[in-house]
């Protein structure tokens, strides 16, 4: 939420191209005077700056084409592979072959809430697409498209960012302002720093390729029969009715063989009813800039949470509401994205929303296999049975945390899912860490060109 600010200045200053009070802000003003002598963005990158476009709806696809991104998969430096659609082939190279991107070309958004985060493409995926609402800027290396991302995402740009934007209906920067966006210049200094961040990024995505193998390989593995058809057909007899749930997909028979299938002839306890807490609402009248990241459905990114989201809120909220989010916590999604899971892997201080769920699990392996039973076909199914639809939005009965049984782990489910998940996680946190504290010096820099570059 945008906060009063009051400041004076000089009238000599005031332009007629713009009256906006932000564009005369002094942060603003300071910024823009001390980097008129850096290259313009236009300058910095290969070619020109291409937008994006979104294929007519019968161009998406459930289980093939090419990845497409929408600007809520993007945030500060990842984008989050979970969140993709998928869009026709030949309508990505043809129609809209000027926004292909390749791993290291940078996305960056233009528009709305989203406006103003940039992330390089993962090594993971040969080639994507875009929506209207972002931009792919291309750079001459790896290493020059690692260094500006870090600056389009530090605070030094996002102050010039909000005096440069304009608005129609929501925020937008338009290709031409982008373009001439002021860039610090990239210099050797940064060489061996910023290819550690490349190596860092690969290891990261890489870990979470893993992962996504993992629970393809649990779903096939196990032969699940669930698929998340919105179209289903099957027959219900009356008797069979539940008075709790008159919902069709309760009585979907592909979800109950699912379950079954994990189920059947096996012991199985549920989730420890004392350490499963939902999130609460702050109000959009606590939404900060700053202070403690406040972290909703949307912020939920390739298995774990978006430590820099759109919205924050003050400190004093942590001793308030007492979610006591740790290291280690489970969070998934009752409301809005159904079966949305992560792994809190930060013991950083964060607030969850209401839509949200945290389960700490009893030890280390329930983690890994709670967490592999959910974002699996078994959860979808779970899922599935117990959403319910009010006010146009999902939302998840209180009945799910009774019902989910959880199957007794054994010894090739050990070996073969959760050792390799534990292993996973930790290479994705290590390189997240290591990202955090390179960006985290590389950004000083901007403002202390004498820092020590080694970390």
């Amino acid at each position: 939420m945008s906060k009063l600010e009051i400041f004076i200045t000089n009238p000599i200053k005031l332009s007629a191209g713009s009256f906006y009070p932000r564009n005369y802000n002094p942060k603003y003003l300071f910024v823009k005077e001390g980097m008129s002598t850096c290259p313009t963005m236009s300058q910095y990158i290969v070619g020109d700056i291409k937008g994006g476009s979104t294929p007519p709806a019968y161009f998406f696809y459930k289980d093939h084409g090419v990845p497409f991104i929408k600007t809520s998969a993007v945030s500060r430096h990842y984008i989050n592979v979970n969140d993709l659609q998928l869009i026709n082939e030949g309508f990505h190279n043809k129609t809209i072959k000027r926004s292909i991107t390749h791993p290291y070309d940078i996305i960056y958004t233009m528009t709305g809430k989203f406006m103003g985060k940039a992330a390089m493409c993962p090594p993971t995926i040969a080639e994507m697409n875009m929506s209207q609402n972002s931009v792919v800027l291309r750079t001459a290396s790896p290493k020059e498209a690692a260094f500006l991302t870090i600056y389009l995402n530090s605070q030094i740009n996002r102050i010039q960012v909000r005096g440069t934007y304009s608005i129609t209906k929501q925020k937008f920067m338009n290709q031409g302002k982008i373009a001439n966006l002021k860039v610090m210049k990239y210099d050797s200094k940064y060489d061996a720093l910023i290819q550690e961040y490349i190596d860092a990024f690969d290891s990261y995505y890489y870990a979470v390729l893993r992962i996504q193998e993992i629970i393809s390989e649990f779903n096939k593995d196990y032969h699940f029969s669930f698929k998340d058809e919105s179209q289903f057909g099957f027959v219900v007899k009356p008797g069979s009715f539940d008075k709790r749930m008159l919902m069709p997909n309760f009585y979907r028979p592909d979800v109950e063989e699912t379950i079954a299938t994990l189920n059947d002839g096996i012991n199985t306890i549920g989730l420890d009813s004392e350490n499963l807490s939902k999130g609460d609402e702050v109000g959009s009248a606590n939404y900060l800039e700053e202070g403690i990241p406040f972290i909703k459905t949307s912020d939920i990114i390739n298995f774990d949470v978006d430590y820099e989201p759109d919205c924050y809120c003050p400190e004093s909220f942590l001793s308030q509401l007492e979610q006591d989010i740790k290291c280690g916590d489970i969070i998934f999604a009752k409301d809005g994205k159904p079966g949305e899971v992560a792994i809190i892997q930060e013991d950083n201080k964060v607030i969850i929303s209401s839509g949200l769920v945290k389960y700490r699990p009893r030890n280390t392996d329930e983690r890994y296999w709670v967490f592999l039973l959910l974002s699996s076909k078994y959860g979808e199914s779970y899922f599935k049975k117990w959403f319910v639809i009010a006010s146009t939005m999902l939302h998840l009965r209180a009945d799910f945390f009774e019902a989910f049984a959880i199957p007794e782990i054994t010894d090739d489910v050990k070996v073969k899912y959760i050792d390799s998940l534990e292993r996973s996680f930790d290479k994705k946190c290590d390189a997240y860490i290591k990202i955090a504290k390179i960006k985290a010096v590389v950004e000083e820099s901007f403002t202390n060109p004498s820092i020590d570059l080694s970390i």
